[in-house]
């Protein structure tokens, strides 16, 4: 009798020590994952003018200001994108910009390693219609490549994207002169 309860007993710790232990690796799985650092590498400031913009008159200027790492250890390409569509994603045009940048060699003021890029935009769409009056949306991502043996560009770094938006009118308005 004495063995019967010892080897129940037994049986029911070690199912229990089990069902905790998965228990626990479910609760584990379950926490919300840390989010990891800013990268090196990062968009500043999106800038844009002229506000509202206007079609067929001064072309809206994207002023992109970007950080540069404080080590890059060869030269490297620079690629910033900017995404703009319409709110109701039916219109869209991509901007893009390349450029060779040097090797940096530890350099830790933030002042020597900002850097500006300047996009414009004509106010039309992927089919070169101008597009019509509404809020737009844009995305700007910066990636920095290195070229391959073959000659192809690999991105090394990324920069979180920017997101913003701005105003697209036919006319201009008495308030916007």
């Amino acid at each position: 009798m004495v063995s019967r309860f010892f080897t129940f007993w037994t049986v029911a710790l070690v199912l229990a020590a089990c069902l905790l232990g998965i228990a626990g690796d479910l609760g584990h799985a379950a926490k919300a994952k840390p989010k990891g650092k800013a990268p090196d590498f990062k968009i500043l400031s999106v800038d844009t003018t002229p506000l509202p913009f206007v079609p067929n008159g001064v072309p809206l200027t994207l002023t992109i200001k970007l950080e540069l790492p404080k080590v890059m250890p060869e030269e490297m390409l620079l690629d910033v994108s900017t995404l703009i569509t319409s709110t109701s994603r039916s219109s869209f045009r991509l901007l893009s910009s390349r450029q060779m940048l040097p090797t940096i060699d530890d350099v830790g003021d933030e002042a020597q390693r900002q850097l500006e890029i300047v996009q414009t935009w004509d106010g039309t769409d992927n089919n070169d219609r101008i597009v019509v009056d509404g809020m737009y949306d844009y995305q700007v991502q910066a990636k920095l490549m290195v070229l391959n043996k073959d000659g192809y560009p690999l991105t090394r770094l990324s920069a979180w994207k920017k997101r913003g938006n701005f105003e697209v009118k036919a006319h201009p308005t008495a308030d916007s002169e």
